[in-house]
Formats: structure tokens, C-alpha cells, sequence
């Protein structure tokens, strides 16, 4: 059987085609935590990729100038749908997103008629970047960066997909899609094109087309230019400013606007405040982390590497697995069972069948509840549950909630046997998630790396008088010794 999770399985072919054409193989069930940087298209030395992102800051300059003249102007043109066809983001399950919607168009708007108004015109940088509207201001990710520049670049993600469709797959693996992608000044309009591009339908989705990312403009966490690293290095900053009396004047209002014990909220809200009083903080910012662009590319491409080990290869060879060796996907009305067949089944493959092996990459381990989460929910993409991840209704997020029709619900929660938090996590979180979703079951999974880990563990659920539970599934990912080696 084949899985058909990834874009190479789906369509059969030889994921090493990808790879020469520098696409990213996108996972079709779920997207990837993967985002798409500008600052990778700035610091590139292929021509077409500055190319491109000077007709990315050509369209925001066009946009500023729109605001500026008339700051009453309709919200629309600053409005930008989810493109959900490219496979990345943060969901976990599927790739429905919200998108740039009426709130961000307002807060556009306000950027362009104030910190934000030099756009297109900085004198102390090399170049304009989109990602300067992220840097006042919590809570603006890469996510919505990735989202921003997707939709500005949306005609040459479209041109190369066509490209690699026409040369690699079946006439019957594509169909022709029109496509609002080009933006037509005069008449302030996005108007359509037409495309031939790889299409696949599911019962569970209707007929969509798929969109193809060069890997070498991805990066894994934040973009280079981000609010997170500026807000880490605003005091470096100002205190490198060459202008004495502008860097002390920063300095004293940017300490006479934090209480006698600031907390990070206190600290975000006095930079907000200091840029938009000083907004050329900014371009000096941006500037240094231009004379840095060579590490950009080298980081960018270690996080990828590394995620696409972790989890594309894992995923692959976890999923091989499962196929050969179980009958995972029969159907069984009972979702406690179900999840812990998955649980046990999981532990299984580790610890007897050298699928620890498959968790550890270069001799080290991947440490990351979130890499494995989203190994183990990925496994039931053929399954009739309803699996939900990361289900908040109303008291935080639970890792997974399965389901088998209203009535049969089971929470499912991982943890590493390293959390300092582990104790108190048993003995209340899943209980909470249970009581907010109306679960009448729940399993809680640990993995371990270290025998020391183990034997916390053990100590831990001793300690809360489970250490027999059935419904708490420890697995010894340690390092094994060969069977040949065993006296």
C-alpha cells in the first residue's frame, strides 16, 4: 500500500527529482513547520531572486503610497488570503489557516502613516524589507511573514510548479487552475492566470491544486529579520550608535518607560513605545543584520536539513513500518483502544524492532515533543478517527483528541521523561484536558533517552502510586546494544 503522504508518494515519483529541482517534497495530510523568508531572496546571489524581492517591495512601496495619500482607503487591497496550497505553517493537521485579514489591512495602514512611512525610501540600509512591519509589536511571526511574502510572490511559486508539472508528471497528474496572482495597478485589481498544475483529490477535501517551495528560501523558526531577535538585541543596538547624544537620549526614555521590575511585557511595550518615537532604531537593525546576510543562508539551510531529517525521513520510515508490520488501520469502534494500540505499538517499534534508532539523528536524539507529535498523528492519516491536535476548548491546548463519533473521545498527551514539569503534568494536565473536552479517557506517552530518565520516571509514577497504569505508556528510547554484542 502506499501511504501517499508525501508529494513524491502521491504523485510516484522518485522524491530525488525534487531534490535536483530544489523543491521542498511537502507532507499532503498536514503542513510543514517550515516558513518562507524574504530576508533568503535579499541575501541570495541569484538574480532572479533579488529581482524578486524588488518587485516585492515595488508592490508594498505602491501600497505605502496608497495609505499615505488617502488614510480613510478601503481595506481590501491590504488583505491577503491564506495560501494554503504550498503546505506550510503550524497546522498540524491539514493546511487551513486564517490568513491576513481586516486586522492586519488596519494595522497596515497605520504602519504606512507612521513608524513604517519611510518604507522604499531608508537611507542607512541597503534595501527595503517587508519584514520591518513585524518589528513593533508582539505577536508578529513567521508565519505571517511566510503568509505576506507567499502572497507577493504568489506568480512565481505558480511558474515553478508549472515548470517541474509539465516536466515530471502524468497530463492526468495535472489540470489547468486560473489563479488571481497578478496585480494590475490601474485598475487595483489581482487578476487571474492560468496554470497547469498538479492537482489530487480526496474524499475528505475537494479537488486542489498543489504548490511547490525552492527549499533555499525556507527556514525552519524565526525569519532573519524578526521582532523576537530585535527585541533580544534592541540595548546592543542602541548602545552602538554612533550619535552620543541620540544613543543617551534612546537610552533615557527608553528606562524612564519600564516600571522598577519590568516583566517581558513591560520590556516589548517600552521598545514599542521607544521606535515610535525614535522609528530610525529600526534601519539600524536592519542594516546590521545586512552586513550579516552570509549567515542567513548557512542557517537557514542547517534548520531545514535538520527538520526535514527529523521529521520527513522519520515520518517516511515510521509509516514503511506500520504497513509492513501491523494492521493499524483496521477499523475498531473504540478510540481508547485504538490510541493505545498506537501508543503500545509505538513503544513496540522503538524499544524491539530498532526503531530508536529512527529517533536519533547523527548520534543524537531529537528531543522535541513537538517532532514527535506530529510523527504519531501523522500515522492515523488513513484511519476513520478524528484526530485533533493541539484541542483547546477552553483550558489550553491537549496534544491529541481522538475521537470515534460524539461519544467516544480519548485525550492523548507526550511528554519527555527530561521535563522538569513531568510530576505535575500526570497529575493534572490531562485531567483538565479531559473535564474541557468532555473525554472520558486518556494516555499519557513518555519518551525517554537515558536510563537516568527511566528511572525518574519510574520514581515519579511510584511516587502518584501509577506505576502500573495501563494507560501510561514509558518508552525506552536509549541507545541499544547489538544483539551480536549481548553475552
Amino acid at each position: 500500500m502506499n501511504p501517499q503522504l508525501l508529494f513524491s508518494e502521491y504523485f510516484e515519483i522518485n522524491s530525488s527529482k525534487l531534490d535536483k529541482y530544489g523543491a521542498l517534497n511537502v507532507c499532503l495530510e498536514a503542513d510543514l513547520p517550515l516558513f518562507i523568508d524574504p530576508f533568503l531572496l535579499f541575501s541570495s546571489e541569484r538574480k532572479k531572486y533579488q529581482k524578486l524581492h524588488a518587485e516585492i517591495v515595488g508592490h508594498l512601496i505602491f501600497l505605502r503610497n496608497l495609505a499615505v495619500s488617502n488614510p480613510d482607503i478601503g481595506l481590501p487591497l491590504f488583505q491577503f488570503p491564506e495560501v494554503k496550497q504550498n503546505w506550510l505553517g503550524v497546522c498540524k493537521w491539514g493546511n487551513k489557516g486564517k490568513g491576513l485579514g481586516p486586522h492586519f489591512a488596519r494595522n497596515l495602514i497605520k504602519a504606512f502613516n507612521g513608524f513604517y512611512q519611510n518604507f522604499g525610501s531608508e537611507t542607512l540600509t541597503e534595501s527595503s524589507h517587508i519584514e520591518k512591519l513585524t518589528l513593533v509589536g508582539a505577536g508578529i511571526g513567521r508565519d505571517f511573514i511566510s503568509d505576506f511574502t507567499a502572497n507577493l510572490m504568489l506568480e512565481y511559486l505558480l511558474k515553478y510548479t508549472q515548470n517541474f508539472a509539465k516536466k515530471h508528471l502524468e497530463p492526468e497528474q495535472r489540470k489547468k487552475f486560473s489563479v488571481r496572482c497578478s496585480f494590475n495597478e490601474e485598475m487595483l485589481v489581482w487578476a487571474p492566470k492560468e496554470f497547469e498544475l498538479p492537482y489530487f483529490y480526496k474524499e475528505d477535501r475537494e479537488e486542489e491544486f498543489i504548490l511547490l517551495t525552492p527549499i533555499d528560501l525556507l527556514t525552519k523558526d524565526e525569519s532573519f529579520i524578526s521582532h523576537t531577535d530585535f527585541a533580544g538585541s534592541f540595548k546592543h543596538i542602541t548602545n552602538s550608535l554612533g550619535n552620543e547624544a541620540l544613543r543617551d537620549s534612546i537610552n533615557i526614555f527608553f528606562a524612564q518607560r519600564l516600571p522598577p521590575r519590568p516583566r517581558k511585557p513591560d520590556i516589548e511595550r517600552a521598545i514599542e513605545l521607544t521606535v515610535n518615537e525614535y522609528p530610525e532604531l529600526l534601519d539600524h537593525y536592519i542594516r546590521k543584520k545586512e552586513t550579516e546576510k552570509d549567515k542567513a543562508v548557512v542557517l537557514s539551510t542547517e534548520k531545514v536539513t535538520r527538520l526535514r531529517e527529523e521529521l520527513l525521513e522519520t515520518l517516511t520510515e515510521f509509516c514503511k513500518h506500520i504497513f509492513n508490520n501491523s494492521d493499524f488501520y483496521e477499523i475498531r469502534p473504540d478510540s481508547y483502544n485504538e490510541a493505545l494500540d498506537r501508543a503500545k505499538f509505538l513503544k513496540s517499534v522503538i524499544e524491539d524492532n530498532d526503531g530508536y534508532r529512527i529517533f536519533y539523528k547523527n548520534g543524537e536524539p531529537i528531543a522535541s515533543e513537538d517532532t514527535i507529535q506530529r510523527i504519531f498523528r501523522l500515522t492515523w492519516f488513513a484511519s476513520p478517527y478524528d484526530v485533533n491536535a493541539e484541542v483547546n476548548n477552553g483550558r489550553g491546548p491537549a496534544d491529541y483528541k481522538v475521537s470515534f463519533g460524539d461519544r467516544d473521545s480519548t485525550i492523548v498527551e507526550f511528554k519527555l521523561g527530561s521535563s522538569s514539569s513531568l510530576k505535575a503534568n500526570l497529575l493534572h494536565q490531562t485531567e483538565i484536558y479531559k473535564k474541557a473536552s468532555k473525554s472520558i479517557n486518556d494516555i499519557k506517552v513518555i519518551l525517554c533517552y537515558q536510563q537516568s530518565e527511566i528511572d525518574k520516571v519510574k520514581r515519579v509514577l511510584k511516587s502518584i502510586e501509577q506505576e502500573d497504569a495501563e494507560n501510561i505508556i514509558v518508552i525506552d528510547a536509549t541507545k541499544k546494544v547489538s544483539a551480536s554484542k549481548v553475552k
